[in-house]
């Protein structure tokens, strides 16, 4: 491993590290544009410039790499005066609409030239700059090519990561702007990804433009619920409308790398339609239903599946899917069997196909891996049989949590099986939306979706990671964990004297070895990987 001097301070990393990597380990912050850890080495901003001892001319630090004895100035006057000349360059004919721009306040642009900038322009005014028109890349895309700064992360992402090859460029000097290559779209699973990588606010992300400034955010590092990949996220949720207004991928490179797909970029928000959402619990009373409080709704529950579990030929079933976190499979489970039932099932998804771009699973489920780790007999068959049993009558009472049975027969079916839970003693049925099955439970409970709640997922490769409540449940609806330990402990205290999440995963430790040596103190912000088989 080489050795080597960054302002004074000497360091030894590994080889084949640039100089913005290296200073990077010691605290130098190296300014940069065009370079990405995960693109190719272009070396065209110019905005990393270092003085190298022995070399005549001060030397790009993303294309020059680390070798012994390298001595290396990032505050040499000569490496700041460059620097800034680069900053005036660059902003020749940037336009000066920091104050509209979608990027203001986490522009790498804009932080350079305060940082690194002379802190003066000689231009007179922004009557002086080239202007040139907007236009879209994409349905979700908006391209300003007076803010592009011609880094061509973009084009590179889509040549070396997508290797669709949407994106070009054409023109020369200030008329050099990236375009769409005639007769394709920039329409790729990953294509969204462009907008984070762009370091200036060219490339902008059409539906939340202008919606808010990013300084009133509130950010929660959290876990992507739309497949069995488990993407790392970072939820932006804007206070002042209480939802989620963005969301964008957060390095992990054991998971998802620096990316996430469109689907988990721009599909969250229909889980926020307040039209759809459940939003307090229901009961049915006669021919009609009402709304009333969690009180009477869980003891209402607690009490009739005490009730059903009593009778000499008690049959209450438990479905469930692969949607809920490890902590709640584990509490509905375990209400299941101090009720004494032995039809237990929970739907997963299955991959059939290789990931696009090595993360957007087929599996549609979050937590397919957490469903068969905890014992759970799993599966579109092992559902179904439950299903059956419900349509011959063999079934009197049924649980359902975050899963639609009707989805699980077929359209000659749907009657057969609406008249069955039309006539069960007792149907409890939570979700987060209205459902074709709830419609005809006999206690609706409004669940949380992944991120208005606490737990953990364990995704397809068997790494267990943190899903953080970002924002609050519509109207009273409450997180299915909560809800579970609430009838959980009415119908038995002891056995469900969890405080949090976190207990409940404790719980999972003690009984799964797998999950033996894993807490919240020890799963941390990347995840752990558990330990072999459950």
């Amino acid at each position: 491993m080489p050795k080597l001097t960054i302002d004074g301070k000497e360091l030894e990393v590994e080889d084949g590290l640039n100089l913005i990597e290296a200073a990077s380990r010691i605290g130098v912050d190296i300014p940069h544009f065009c370079y990405h850890p995960a693109l190719s080495v272009v070396a065209q901003c110019r905005q990393c410039l270092v003085e190298v001892e022995g070399v005549p001319k001060v030397m790009p630090a993303c294309n020059t790499y680390v070798r012994e004895g390298l001595i290396v100035k990032t505050d040499s006057e000569r490496a700041v005066e460059a620097r800034k000349a680069t900053v005036e360059f660059t902003l020749i004919n940037h336009p000066l609409d920091c104050p509209i721009c979608d990027k203001g306040g986490e522009c790498p642009l804009q932080k350079t030239t305060v940082s690194h900038g002379p802190g003066y322009s000689r231009f007179e005014g922004p009557e002086e700059k080239k202007v040139r028109q907007k236009y879209y890349l994409s349905d979700k895309i908006i391209y300003d090519p007076n803010r592009c700064i011609m880094c061509t992360r973009c084009v590179r992402f889509t040549e070396e990561v997508t290797q669709t090859g949407e994106l070009g460029y054409e023109g020369r000097g200030f008329r050099k702007k990236i375009v769409v290559f005639p007769g394709k779209n920039l329409d790729n699973e990953l294509s969204g990804n462009v907008t984070d990588l762009c370091p200036v606010g060219a490339l902008l992300n059409k539906d939340t433009l202008h919606e808010e400034r990013v300084w009133y955010w509130k950010f929660t590092d959290t876990v992507c619920s739309l497949c069995s990949n488990g993407c790392n996220i970072t939820v932006g949720v804007d206070p002042r409308k209480g939802k989620v207004a963005r969301v964008r991928p957060r390095t992990n490179v054991d998971v998802n790398d620096y990316w996430i797909c469109d689907r988990g970029r721009y599909e969250w928000t229909d889980i926020q339609d307040a039209d759809k959402r459940l939003k307090d619990p229901i009961i049915r009373k006669g021919e009609g239903y009402e709304i009333t409080d969690w009180e009477e709704a869980v003891s209402f529950s607690a009490t009739r599946l005490l009730e059903e579990s009593r009778k000499p030929l008690q049959s209450i079933a438990f479905i469930t899917s692969a949607a809920l976190t490890n902590e709640e499979l584990y509490l509905f489970k375990k209400l299941g069997q101090t009720l004494g039932s032995s039809n237990i099932a929970s739907s997963i998804g299955l991959i059939n196909d290789k990931k696009t771009f090595g993360l957007l699973s087929s599996d549609p489920y979050p937590n397919s891996t957490g469903v068969k780790d905890l014992g759970y007999p799993y599966g579109s068959n092992m559902v179904f049989e439950v299903i059956e049993s419900i349509m011959e009558g063999k079934v009197k009472s049924l649980y359902t949590a975050g899963i639609d049975i009707f989805d699980f027969v077929k359209k000659e079916d749907k009657p057969r099986l609406s008249e069955a839970l039309s006539n069960l003693s007792l149907f409890v049925a939570q979700d987060v939306m209205l459902t074709e099955t709830l419609r005809l439970a006999h206690v609706i409970l409004p669940g949380a979706s992944a991120y208005e709640k606490d737990g953990t997922f364990t995704n397809d490769r068997g790494r267990v990671q943190r899903v953080r409540k970002a924002i609050t449940p519509p109207g009273t609806a409450k997180a299915d964990w909560e809800i579970l330990l609430q009838i959980g402990k009415e119908i038995n205290e002891t056995l469900f004297s969890y405080k949090d999440p976190g207990d409940v995963m404790n719980a999972i430790a003690n009984e799964h070895p797998a999950y033996g040596d894993i807490s919240y103190d020890n799963i941390g912000m990347l995840g752990v990987q558990r330990s072999g088989p459950a």
